[in-house]
């Protein structure tokens, strides 16, 4: 019985493999962390979508802004609760100011009761 020797070819046969997967492997490296690569458009995809949910929240913040300043331009009513609540007061009326005491603690003035 004789012992099987190795292969001297065996390692010239292999060369092309290894080539191969070496060129794989720089090619899926390249694709994942090149300007604009895998990675990056995850990342661009990620602020993207961060974005649109920031257009979105100021959108409706602008529709409520919107409401407000046609509230205030039409509505005799909310004039009048701003006006109140930033202590103005109409001509002939009398106000009355009550002094707070020491031990308490500073509220905001109650809107007033219609």
């Amino acid at each position: 019985m004789t012992i099987p020797l190795k292969d001297p070819n065996r390692k010239k046969r292999r060369l092309p493999l290894y080539i191969a997967a070496a060129l794989v492997i720089a090619a899926v490296f390249i694709s994942l962390f090149r300007d604009m690569g895998v990675v990056d458009s995850w990342k661009l995809r990620k602020t993207e979508r961060q974005l649109h949910s920031e257009v979105e929240t100021l959108r409706r913040e602008n529709a409520l802004l919107k409401r407000t300043v046609e509230d205030l331009r039409g509505n005799p009513a909310v004039i009048e609760q701003e006006a109140r609540r930033l202590g103005l007061i109409r001509g002939g009326e009398n106000v009355i100011v009550v002094p707070r005491r020491r031990d308490a603690r500073p509220q905001d003035p109650p809107s007033p009761a219609r």
